[in-house]
């Protein structure tokens, strides 16, 4: 294999390795009095007070759930029944608008979004007209996400889409979602035919300097 095709795979390689790194996962826990001061700043931020919330609200959870963290990646399950009228799908795409970037800033996205069509066991799901799955790269990423300046906007916008949510935090036990596998498998691919291009380019060359 000649240089160039080194120098490609070289650079594919550490393209594949920077991702490897940003996408994280399995990252340092947060302290208690990290994660209190952070959630300190959610409250200068959306102008609430821990104390004032309602038993269930985001914040009490997060507090709760500092001590126990351990640094890994988690998914969110969303639960949620949508509200009426167009003003609500006009609220829910301006709220995606604002949510999407500050979740790929931190490594977070969407896992799976599904519509409820029936029920197969159960009333509960009555309530639900939607579920959304979406990892988060850590609970410091989360907190800081809701600490966004533009996270005010997203909440008023998702309250206005929304008759009611329920949101826990899981870790799977078996998932095919691999992300890490699916882009290397793309980079790979993209390895390959960068190879057969080059070669492609060298070979025309050397056929120009033997004419």
């Amino acid at each position: 294999m000649n240089r160039a095709k080194w120098i490609w795979l070289v650079c594919l390689g550490l393209v594949y390795a920077s991702f490897w790194v940003w996408y994280g996962g399995n990252g340092d826990p947060i302290s208690e009095e990290e994660g209190l001061e952070m959630l300190a700043k959610v409250e200068q931020v959306h102008s609430i007070k821990l104390e004032d919330t309602p038993e269930g609200s985001m914040s009490r959870n997060l507090r709760d759930m500092l001590p126990n963290d351990d640094g890994k990646e988690f998914y969110a399950v969303n639960l949620e029944t949508r509200a009426d009228g167009p003003a609500a799908l006009e609220a829910e795409a301006k709220y995606g608008a604002i949510v999407f970037p500050l979740l790929l800033e931190r490594g977070g996205h969407p896992v799976f979004v599904s519509e409820r069509v029936g029920l197969m066991l159960g009333k509960y799901g009555e309530g639900v007209d939607r579920v959304a799955v979406v990892r988060y790269r850590s609970l410091r990423d989360l907190i800081d996400m809701i600490a966004d300046e533009r996270m005010v906007e997203g909440n008023a916008f998702k309250n206005a889409s929304l008759a009611h949510t329920e949101v826990f935090i899981t870790r799977p036990t078996i998932t095919f979602v691999q992300v890490r596998l699916m882009v290397g498998m793309f980079l790979g691919l993209f390895a390959f035919l960068g190879l057969v291009v080059i070669g492609r380019i060298q070979r025309g060359r050397g056929d120009a300097t033997a004419t």
